[in-house]
């Protein structure tokens, strides 16, 4: 370390539990459900999501709203 250096022992604390958090991890029911909202809500939503509006607008070449909502022009 460099001279006249003051180090926060809350920030060495802070930064030796980041580095490990693999070996102060444990499960319980606010962990448990923050991983079912991120790892299956989310994914399912978005995939709902994309199916509801799959085929709704097409916007490749279109020149005209008609166009754009699959409307038959006249």
């Amino acid at each position: 370390m460099g001279h006249g250096i003051k180090l926060d022992p809350a920030v060495e604390r802070w930064a030796h539990l980041r580095e490990n958090t693999h070996l102060y991890y444990a499960w319980n029911k606010r962990n448990t459900r923050r991983s079912v909202l991120w790892l299956a809500a989310v994914p399912l939503g978005l995939t709902a999501l994309a199916y509801a509006t799959q085929d709704k607008w097409n916007l490749a070449a279109s020149q005209t709203n008609a166009q754009m909502n699959n409307e038959k022009s006249q």
